[in-house]
């Protein structure tokens, strides 16, 4: 009893002081207190792309909008720097990526090599995450995949990068809270192409932050994203990404990514880090709360305009259970405007789990556009408005 005594009362002293840290000091100050080796907390800005195509509409529809109003609400989301997604298809880019790489490169640094260069790998799923109502099994080979990850990285050369790798692997750790009817019938095969490409990438980039999918708050349980994170080769990166096609509460992925981290810790990886996306749960909400609003009419109607991956926009700050601008992409997760994340000083403790272990809150989910998806259709443009008139957050441009 004595013992137990004394190890509390050690927890206590060494927790205050943290607690206090977070609380009583500048936000930036605390947040590189407590996380001094955030490396997307190194000097250099963070640009949006100006590449106008169809793998980036949001600055499409926003150069091309005539309308003043209308302008300034895309400008919110066209203006934001946001990770692109680099994705293969069947047979279409093996030859391609690396110059596709290098030119989003290009546009991201604009001539400072300190840029932070943000992108998605997304190369797991070549034929599509459902074919006629199954998960497909993986249909590249290895040898395959690994070109086309050596292509990425021969693009990225010298720039300074935060990756998100395979958004959508939690789909191999074969959990949803809406059940299991649809598993991954090769897990293994993408666990071990994502720990291949992990490595890979770690090895031979110069100024790399990689951060490998891990689902999010309401999806896996702590024990499967840790199963997860181990076999796909989270100990040779910085860390692991929440949220990229949920849209869960920041707070929850804050509580969620610390335990996350402490679990991989006590098996011998320590010291991971997560970041979390923004893009699109400023009005946060979870599977359940999804499927009690609008699961019944997507079964009914199987219209897609009801979809999880594509749940309505918000229509006003005040609608719940819809889609909205989150909290602006920024390296110091206690920021501003925290509080309006469930981050501020009345809760000290999720602030200071923040400050530890969140290295940032980027932008790699694509709520605004259709299924996720889009590209240069009115449906993206219309869903880019709602969402950007409707979010209690500020977005700096």
């Amino acid at each position: 009893m004595n013992t137990m005594r004394r190890l509390l009362a050690t927890s206590v002293a060494v927790a205050v002081p943290l607690l206090l840290a977070v609380s009583l000091v500048g936000p930036s100050e605390a947040a590189l207190s407590a996380n001094p080796s955030n490396p997307l907390a190194k000097p250099g800005p963070w640009n949006h792309s100006t590449i106008a195509t169809r793998a980036n509409p949001e600055f499409t529809n926003y150069r091309d909008e005539p309308d003043p109003a209308r302008k300034a609400a895309l400008a919110k989301i066209a203006k934001s720097p946001k990770a692109r997604w680099f994705a293969n298809c069947r047979s279409c880019n093996v030859d391609s990526v690396r110059k596709n790489v290098a030119a989003y490169v290009v546009d991201a640094q604009r001539s400072n090599p300190d840029a932070l260069v943000q992108l998605a790998i997304f190369g797991l799923w070549p034929d599509g995450e459902v074919v006629d109502g199954k998960r497909p099994a993986m249909s590249w080979s290895m040898e395959r995949y690994q070109r086309w990850i050596r292509q990425i990285a021969a693009g990225i050369g010298t720039a300074r990068v935060a990756i998100i790798l395979e958004p959508d692997l939690a789909i191999s750790a074969n959990h949803a809270n809406g059940g299991r009817e649809l598993r991954d019938p090769t897990p293994g095969v993408r666990m071990r192409m994502t720990a291949w490409a992990a490595r890979y990438l770690s090895q031979t980039l110069r100024r790399e932050a990689i951060y490998i999918d891990a689902g999010s708050a309401d999806w896996l349980y702590v024990d499967e994203a840790v199963r997860l994170l181990r076999a796909s080769g989270v100990q040779y990166v910085r860390g692991f990404a929440l949220g990229a096609t949920h849209y869960d509460s920041v707070a929850s992925n804050v509580a969620f990514a610390a335990k996350v981290s402490a679990a991989l810790s006590r098996g011998g990886i320590r010291g991971k880090r997560a970041v979390i996306d923004t893009a699109d749960n400023g009005t946060p909400f979870t599977w359940k709360q999804w499927d009690a609003r609008w699961g019944a009419k997507y079964r009914a109607t199987r219209n897609e305009y009801y979809q999880f991956d594509n749940t309505p926009t918000c229509g006003s700050r005040t609608e719940r259970v819809c889609q909205s601008l989150g909290h602006r992409p920024t390296w110091n997760p206690v920021g501003p405007e925290s509080a309006k994340l469930g981050l501020g000083p009345d809760a000290p403790g999720l602030r200071q789990q923040a400050a530890r272990v969140v290295d940032g809150y980027l932008w790699f989910g694509r709520g605004w556009r259709w299924m996720q998806q889009g590209g240069l259709d009115s449906r993206t443009e219309f869903r880019s408005v709602r969402m950007a008139n409707s979010t209690r957050f500020t977005q700096a441009r």
